[in-house]
């Protein structure tokens, strides 16, 4: 599919999904490595809002679902791309984001806009340099961090992103949700070992002495009880629009 030249291209707070081509797909990472992945996959998690959707966006969560649409399926570039959605949710509004040479008349309002006008009979390296100059004198924010920090969109993620971390607690959070289901009841330091998501240094060996195996356990059922934790409190938190 051919880009649209004269399309507005959208700006992102964080790194936003790419897909690839139908001939050609992207490795998975290049979605999964973005917050707006995880906050579809905790959002799927959000009870409340299935039922929101199973019923087509009845009930106290109609707002969010006129936005957020029907996350049951698993197809997250599908749900990303339906009636440019990803983009309406996430990114900053379009003149925020937008380089564009103003008409007669035009004014400029807002933050973080920076107006300038350059006579064309100039040569272009000394344009160029000119430019650059302003850019250094005017655009004071480390990049990524400022832009996330002063970002308009319509939802905002909070802090900065850990998927490594976003993905074990999610882990944890589905394999508990599994084990109820199961009514099954099981020490949290075995959880951690059947999931595999703690370092080598953490987990339990068989040569372990029988004090150090102790205060492992402990340790490790301290790090499941924090991770269930944050993943409860984001899966409830994206119900309200926030996330993490």
């Amino acid at each position: 599919m051919k880009k649209n030249k004269n399309s507005i291209q959208r700006n992102f707070p964080y790194q936003h999904p790419t897909f690839g081509r139908v001939t050609k797909k992207k490795h998975p990472d290049s979605w999964k490595k973005t917050v707006y992945y995880w906050w579809w996959s905790y959002l799927k998690r959000n009870q409340e809002y299935l039922k929101c959707c199973e019923s087509e966006g009845s009930g106290k969560l109609n707002k969010l679902y006129q936005d957020f649409g029907d996350v049951r399926s698993d197809d997250f570039q599908k749900w990303w791309s339906e009636g440019d959605r990803g983009a309406n949710l996430f990114s900053n509004p379009v003149a925020q984001s937008t380089v564009r040479v103003l008409e007669v008349g035009d004014v400029v309002t807002g933050e973080n806009q920076l107006t300038i006008s350059f006579p064309l009979s100039l040569p272009k390296r000394h344009l160029k340099k000119r430019l650059n100059d302003l850019l250094i004198k005017h655009h004071k924010g480390q990049r990524g961090v400022q832009q996330a920090k002063n970002s308009k969109a319509k939802y905002q993620f909070k802090g900065q992103p850990n998927f490594e971390g976003l993905e074990r607690a999610l882990k944890v959070y589905d394999h508990l949700e599994w084990l109820k289901l199961k009514g099954v009841k099981k020490p949290y330091w075995k959880v951690a070992m059947d999931l595999d998501i703690l370092r080598d240094k953490e987990r339990l060996k068989p040569n372990d002495p029988p004090r150090e195996a102790e205060l492992k356990r402990r340790i490790i059922t301290a790090i499941i009880g924090r991770l269930k934790k944050k993943a409860s409190l984001s899966v409830q938190n994206v119900g309200k629009g926030l996330f993490p």
